[in-house]
Parts: structure tokens; C-alpha cells; sequence
């Protein structure tokens, strides 16, 4: 589960976005698709009062680490509402 950590787009982060990247994995850990929603939301808001930002494959890392969180079928229903977030 922790395999995202020796991803190079991690290891290769400031520090301050490693940091906002772990404390969401730790925020998302046992939750289902509607309870990890609203945690994402909140916590992409505090990204923006920090005015943090990620490059395009540190998004992708994100992404991935969210779907590898999700059980088999609320990837699905993540794939499906992926478009309007």
C-alpha cells in the first residue's frame, strides 16, 4: 500500500507536498467513495488556501493512490463521477 512512497513523483516532491500527500492517504485509509469524497474536497481546499499545487505526474500519483484505496467496485463509481470533480 505504501509502494506510492518510492514513486518518483513522491520522492521528488517538496516537502510540504509530501506532507498534504500523506496526510490524505492517512485521511482516506478504510473510508468508502461517499465518506472519502467530502475529505477530498476539503482537503483540495486547503491546498488552495496554501496555494499548493502539483505538476501534472504528481497528479497522476495522487489519482492512482486514491483508486488503489477504493474497493473494486467503488473504483467504478469513481471512474464514473471522475469527470465532474
Amino acid at each position: 500500500m505504501n509502494n506510492w512512497k518510492n514513486n518518483e513523483s513522491f520522492m521528488q516532491m517538496e516537502p510540504d507536498k509530501q506532507h498534504m500527500v500523506e496526510l490524505l492517504v492517512n485521511s482516506l485509509h478504510g473510508k468508502n467513495l461517499s465518506e472519502a469524497l467530502p475529505i477530498l474536497s476539503n482537503w483540495k481546499d486547503k491546498l488552495r488556501s496554501e496555494n499548493i499545487t502539483f505538476t501534472a505526474s504528481e497528479d497522476k500519483l495522487l489519482t492512482d493512490i486514491f483508486i488503489e484505496m477504493l474497493p473494486p467496485k467503488q473504483k467504478s463509481q469513481y471512474e464514473f463521477l471522475r469527470p465532474f470533480l
